[in-house]
């Protein structure tokens, strides 16, 4: 991959929802309706592909996510948890990965179709991510290997991917 580049895919272009076969212990039942988002023109098929990709593979890139956004919370004394009961925000001591899932929200899918390669996320949007990200945060997936960890959105990390794959990756900076 190179990894001194940048896509430029801008806004999405068409949207849709599909179901996900997931953890039965995270989500109380074992399937669960997410949407996507589709950043750039691509064909049915390749849709189709990736779409059956992400749903046999979710449990595991959504694991990684999970891992991912535990090492950067136990690294950062600034990242804290909003309760909405006490209208605060607080420093919670998780002591596994799973115990994050209440608060990161349900993720919307992003998908662009770039140079022959395809790419694709998970969008933790700051109405529903409850730690203390502003605006949320994104992964980007390349088949299932997680690449980024970011605070910013699918599109801007892949216009700016050779910032955000070096010196704007949480997950470079929180020693996986």
């Amino acid at each position: 991959m190179d990894y001194d580049k940048s896509y430029d895919v801008g806004d999405f272009f068409a949207t849709g929802s599909f179901d996900i076969k997931c953890d039965p212990i995270l989500y109380e039942n074992g399937r669960i309706t997410l949407d996507y988002r589709i950043h750039s023109k691509c064909h049915s098929k390749d849709l189709s592909e990736i779409l059956s990709f992400i749903q046999k593979n979710y449990r595991k890139a959504y694991s990684q996510v999970l891992a991912g956004v535990f090492s950067a919370y136990r690294n950062n004394p600034k990242w804290d948890v909003w309760i909405e009961e006490a209208n605060n925000f607080l420093r919670i001591d998780f002591t596994e990965k799973e115990e994050l899932h209440p608060y990161i929200g349900i993720p919307t899918i992003d998908l662009a179709f770039c140079g022959g390669k395809i790419f694709w996320g998970m969008t933790f949007s700051g109405g529903t991510n409850k730690l203390s990200y502003e605006h949320g945060f994104c992964t980007v997936f390349e088949q299932e290997k997680l690449l980024v960890l970011a605070d910013s959105d699918f599109s801007l990390i892949l216009k700016w991917w050779d910032y955000y794959y070096t010196n704007g990756n949480i997950l470079k900076t929180s020693s996986l």
